[in-house]
């Protein structure tokens, strides 16, 4: 099978980040000017992977920043549904701090997290089901290209055990920042670490 190149991006700054709070699922939120200029450099830094087509949630966020790398690179956009954050229903527009203290989750093991269900959201362990399944589509339409997919910084967070070959607790680790280049090779199945989390373009 010939070498795949996944390049994944997370949108641009927004003012529900710059707050530290949680997006709300299909909200209207845009980049900020920051957020927009990210993404242009962002665009700037991804020529040297040459990729052919750019991916993006159904999120506006990360169709704005999809829309900045399609138009920078002259490549196909395609929307995708699958690729969105996780839903927190009832509990998007807190901070992941106040999430933990309403639903108890320092008490929870780590299965009871993956499987807790927020009110009207969705489970860690549905999300991931989800992103996997969109994942593997876009795989398979792709053999041998470059791609992008400009997704979240909790849906590059939930793939990292699946692109490391990790057991899930090691999500944690990973906080992608606003408008960051992780890149992997896949060959045969299997995922292979090229850079997590490149933020080096957007030094000034």
């Amino acid at each position: 099978m010939d070498m795949t190149k996944l390049i994944l991006v997370r949108h641009g700054e927004t003012e529900v980040n710059v707050k530290g709070k949680i997006h709300k699922y299909g909200d209207s939120e845009q980049l900020t000017k920051k957020g927009i200029s990210q993404i242009g450099k962002t665009s700037q830094a991804l020529k040297k992977y040459q990729p052919s087509v750019v991916y993006c949630s159904k999120e506006e966020r990360a169709k704005q920043s999809a829309k900045i790398i399609s138009d920078k690179l002259g490549i196909p956009l395609v929307e995708v549904e699958g690729l969105e954050e996780r839903n927190w229903g009832d509990f998007a527009g807190l901070s992941f701090q106040e999430i933990k203290e309403k639903a108890g989750m320092d008490k929870m093991s780590f299965e009871e997290r993956y499987t807790f269900h927020p009110p009207n959201g969705e489970s860690w362990q549905e999300t991931e089901d989800r992103l996997l399944k969109t994942l593997n589509e876009i795989l398979s339409k792709n053999q041998g290209k470059n791609i992008v997919l400009v997704t979240h910084g909790g849906s590059i967070r939930i793939y990292m055990p699946t692109l490391l070959g990790v057991n899930k607790e090691e999500s944690y680790k990973y906080d992608p920042d606003n408008a960051s280049i992780s890149v992997f090779s896949y060959q045969d199945d299997k995922f292979f670490k090229i850079i997590y989390n490149d933020t080096s373009h957007l030094n000034d």
